[in-house]
């Protein structure tokens, strides 16, 4: 079975938005950094496994935070981070900005033919899910990591939840929703949130009774 860990664009602008501007904090306020963890994590979760481990990134960006091995890919996108961007280079936001993706198609088929697929990187409710719906579509059997999105750098220190050699998706709701019944949120309140949220088969959460849509390319 070919099966691919694909991160979703690790670049500099979106790593740093997670990590202390100060890199002195983590050592004054004794917090483990998140990049070794985050890059042990891939090797022992899923190199160690078997699978190949893929990064895609826009071709007008290098790798940020993640240390890629020999064995590793790296794909591209058919849009440049600047395309993709709300704001200009300067930081000067543009007028008018409407959101330019990805093709998700030209994407997947970088992959080559592959029969599991699973996908962490940036950003686990937007660019994540709308991979991972689209290759869901066509047939892969699809999976997203919630741990490796985004969400990692706010769970990666829950010591009572993060594993950093396995990602169980029942262990996870498990854990938000009694991070939410802590915070005095009704059982039935919690529930609605949740499905909002992850009412999609590709984060394999027993939330309701997903079916396979046929796409055609």
């Amino acid at each position: 079975m070919n099966k691919v860990f694909l991160y979703l664009y690790p670049i500099e602008e979106y790593t740093k938005m997670f990590l202390f501007r100060d890199d002195s904090y983590y050592d004054k306020w004794n917090i483990k950094r998140p990049l070794p963890i985050l890059n042990e994590c891939i090797q022992k979760r899923y190199r160690d496994h078997g699978f190949q481990v893929v990064f895609a990134l826009y071709p007008d960006r290098n790798i940020y935070g993640i240390v890629p091995k020999p064995q590793d890919k790296i794909i591209y996108t058919d849009v440049t981070f600047e395309q993709a961007s709300a704001c200009y280079s300067d930081g000067t936001p543009k007028k008018d900005f409407v959101s330019t993706y990805p093709n998700e198609f030209l994407l997947l088929n970088q992959l080559g033919t592959i029969e599991e697929l699973v996908i962490g990187g940036y950003h686990f409710s937007d660019c994540v899910k709308r991979v991972g719906e689209t290759a869901f579509k066509i047939g892969i059997d699809t999976m997203i990591d919630i741990d490796l999105t985004d969400l990692f750098f706010s769970i990666y220190r829950k010591e009572d939840y993060f594993m950093l050699e396995e990602y169980n998706p029942q262990r996870y709701q498990n854990y938000w929703q009694k991070e939410l019944e802590k915070q005095g949120e009704r059982k039935s309140a919690i529930e609605r949130q949740f499905q909002l949220l992850y009412d999609s088969p590709i984060y394999r959460f027993e939330i309701s009774n997903h079916k396979k849509e046929s796409i055609h390319i």
